[in-house]
């Protein structure tokens, strides 16, 4: 049982590394593209959306692996014991920071997905272009929400790349996780910077 439980919980590192991390990095290169006018944002939507075996790829190679990780990670923030007003060390922030946002990461996903992709679909097949993005983001409350899940997903990413590194035995030692650590605060600053100025593109 031990070593199906040592397996699983590297199976759930890597799932969230790759899969996460592909859903996350493409949705920001697209959304960014979004900077270069709306025009352009159209353009990339167009060509994402004409990849062959686009629907399977993303059920399997993103879409699953995320509920994976997804549903295993509510399970262990659930029996995650963390007190970090008690201990307030850094690491022990990061931990329980790592747990809030892997809700809120897991909820936006699935509003995310769900509104745009499944419903959308539904009542016309339109693509997301940009005058459907801007129409969306308009709304105050839809775009704080985007940004909050924005915020939360790339915090949990990066942050999930410390824990990575330590659970596959990449980093060890203090010195490297330090090291460690402060590269994956800065891609979480400069990741968010990119979303963030990208998201404001729309609401012009």
């Amino acid at each position: 049982m031990k070593n199906f439980d040592f397996w699983i919980r590297r199976i759930h590192s890597l799932s969230g590394v790759i899969a996460l991390g592909a859903f996350l990095l493409e949705h920001i290169f697209t959304v960014s593209t979004v900077m270069g006018g709306p025009a352009n944002f159209d353009k990339s939507v167009a060509a994402l959306a004409a990849m062959p075996f686009l629907v399977p790829i993303e059920i399997i190679a993103i879409g699953l692996p995320i509920a994976f990780h997804g549903i295993l990670g509510v399970v262990y923030a659930l029996k995650a014991k963390n007190n970090p007003l008690r201990y307030g060390y850094w690491n022990n922030w990061m931990f329980y920071l790592q747990r809030i946002t892997a809700y809120i990461a897991f909820v936006f996903i699935i509003w995310h997905v769900w509104t745009l992709r499944i419903v959308g679909k539904a009542m016309g097949g339109h693509l997301i272009g940009y005058d459907f993005m801007h129409k969306v983001l308009s709304d105050p409350l839809t775009f704080g929400f985007y940004v909050i899940g924005l915020l939360s997903s790339v915090f949990h990413f990066t942050n999930g790349l410390f824990g990575f590194s330590i659970t596959w035995g990449i980093v060890s030692g203090p010195r490297g996780q330090r090291i460690v650590s402060v590269a994956t605060l800065a891609l979480f600053v400069l990741i968010s910077s990119v979303g963030l100025t990208a998201l404001t593109h729309f609401v012009k």
